[in-house]
Parts: C-alpha cells; sequence; structure tokens
C-alpha cells in the first residue's frame, strides 16, 4: 500500500441501483487534500451536509454499514470502503444524490475500475497506520474477529460456518496487497440465505435485487439468482468466504487507518467488524 497518502487524480462518475431500497442514485468521486480523509457530500440536500466515513459516524450495522451525521445518512458504503482501501486511498470526496450506495454488481468491482479510471495520486504524506501490538479480540457467541501482532503487513483470515447447513464450512487466508485485493477480493459478490428472504421483504427491503447482483443459497446448497431462480455460477469456488473478507475489509477502514497485524474471524458479520474498528480507534 505504500507509506504516503493517496487521493485520486481527476474526477469520475458513476450511477446505479442501491440493493436494499431500490432507489437509482449517481456519486461523483472528487480528488480531495492531505489529511482531509473520506467523507460523502449529500448533494440532494439542503446545504450539502457532509458525512464522515468514519466509524464514530456508525447509526445501524443491520446487514449494511449506515453511516449519519444529524440528518444526512448513507448506507451500504461496506463494499466501496473496500476499494478505496484496497487501492490505498486515504483522502477522497464522495457526492452522492441519495441515500445508498449503488449495488454495482454485488461486489466491489465497480468501484475499482471507476476509481482505477480517475488514477492514483501521491500526496505525499505520511499514511495514517495502525500496528497491532497486543491482540484484540472481539466476540458473540460463537463468532469472534481479533486483532493480533504481525511482523509483515496485514494478513486476513475468515472461516464461514453455517453448521452444516447451507454451504460447507470455508476458510480463507490472504496477505492484504492491492494486487491480491482487486484480483481475490474485489469481484466477490454479495450472497444471502434463502431464511432471509421473507424477512427482508416484510421489511420492504431487497428491492434493488438483480440476478446479477447477488447470490441465493438453500438449505440443501444449492445456488439460485434471487428473481429468475435459475442455476448461479460462481466466479470463486470459494466465493462467499471472499465476499465475507471484502466486508471485513471495508468494515474495518471505518477507522481510516491501515493494520498492520493478523486478522482472524469467525463467522464474524458488520456488528464485530466495526466493534473492532472501534477498539483499533480507541487504541490508536
Amino acid at each position: 500500500m505504500g507509506s504516503t497518502q493517496k487521493t485520486i487524480q481527476r474526477e469520475v462518475e458513476c450511477a446505479g441501483v442501491g440493493m436494499f431500497r431500490g432507489g437509482a442514485t449517481k456519486l461523483r468521486f472528487k480528488p480531495a487534500p492531505l489529511n482531509s480523509g473520506i467523507h460523502f457530500v449529500r448533494v440532494d440536500l439542503p446545504n450539502r451536509p457532509l458525512v464522515p466515513a468514519h466509524v464514530h459516524a456508525l447509526s445501524s450495522n443491520y446487514k449494511r454499514i449506515f453511516l449519519k451525521n444529524k440528518e444526512a445518512e448513507v448506507e451500504s458504503v461496506e463494499h466501496l470502503m473496500a476499494a478505496l482501501a484496497g487501492l490505498g486511498i486515504d483522502n477522497i470526496e464522495i457526492e452522492i444524490n441519495g441515500q445508498e450506495i449503488p449495488a454495482g454488481d454485488g461486489s466491489a468491482k465497480l468501484f475499482v475500475e471507476i476509481l482505477k479510471k480517475a488514477g492514483i495520486a501521491e500526496l505525499g504524506g505520511k499514511k495514517k497506520t495502525f500496528t497491532v501490538k497486543s491482540p484484540i479480540v472481539v466476540s458473540s457467541g460463537s463468532a469472534s474477529v481479533m486483532a493480533m501482532p504481525c511482523e509483515k503487513g496485514l494478513l486476513l483470515s475468515y472461516t464461514l460456518d453455517f453448521n452444516g447447513s447451507f454451504i460447507r464450512q470455508q476458510t480463507y487466508d490472504i496477505e492484504f496487497t492491492e494486487e491480491n485485493f482487486c484480483k481475490e477480493i474485489a469481484p466477490a459478490r454479495t450472497f444471502g440465505l434463502s431464511t432471509y428472504v421473507e424477512e427482508f421483504k416484510k421489511l420492504g427491503l431487497g428491492k434493488g435485487v438483480t440476478d446479477d447482483n447477488s447470490i441465493i443459497v438453500h438449505e440443501d446448497g444449492k445456488l439460485t439468482k434471487p428473481i429468475s431462480m435459475k442455476p448461479a455460477e460462481l466466479r470463486f469456488p470459494n466465493e462467499f468466504v471472499r465476499h465475507k473478507i471484502l466486508d471485513l475489509i471495508g468494515d474495518l477502514y471505518l477507522a481510516n487507518v491501515f493494520i498492520q497485524g493478523r486478522i482472524v474471524a469467525n463467522r464474524s458479520g458488520h456488528s464485530l467488524n466495526v466493534q473492532l474498528a472501534e477498539k483499533i480507534v480507541g487504541a490508536a
């Protein structure tokens, strides 16, 4: 990732539909100066309020990450945050004309491609880093995520386990580099368990789900597209655990630091991930 702060070279835009609410939104990415951080600008609201992309602005983590500043809120930021982390971008302004980040294809691929198109610019100042010196652990029941000391960069390990239902246990380990992220993690798409479908319908969510941006996993292990219910094909044999690492990277980047250490997660989701991010901010 290098040791200096980065932004993008020029403005770029993308648009799409949010997966949960189904609203169409447009994003405009703009270069930002040294030490300005990452923030969203709700250009559709009076006075264009800013929403910092920081764990201190967290308002909810139900199935996705919500950030809020007073009445301005932005949701489903985790895949975009993962792309920013993967490309080493520390400072950027993101204008958005609605509440929910576009889903793209359900992975971080859209954001990686558009940010690479903008070009990456070195700003010269020292990158904000956090070196794990002693174990930091958060857990809930059988789920846990911990940060441990490691002499080499950032190593990530995740174990996905549904107790024998849906899919077999998957464990994946990866060294966090830009190349590894872009090739092995960014294309991994969102998936949902078939048992969640009715819950989402009752809550009025999933309005932007398409056959191209998510996969349904059934209790017998069958994989289908969510609308047509046709068989779904995977990009990786273990695409689901890779997507969990994608979420983990995006959630932890809400600490606004690059971590040197080893992250070991077992069945964790957004809730535990952001709890670890909060502890990292408190220890930094």
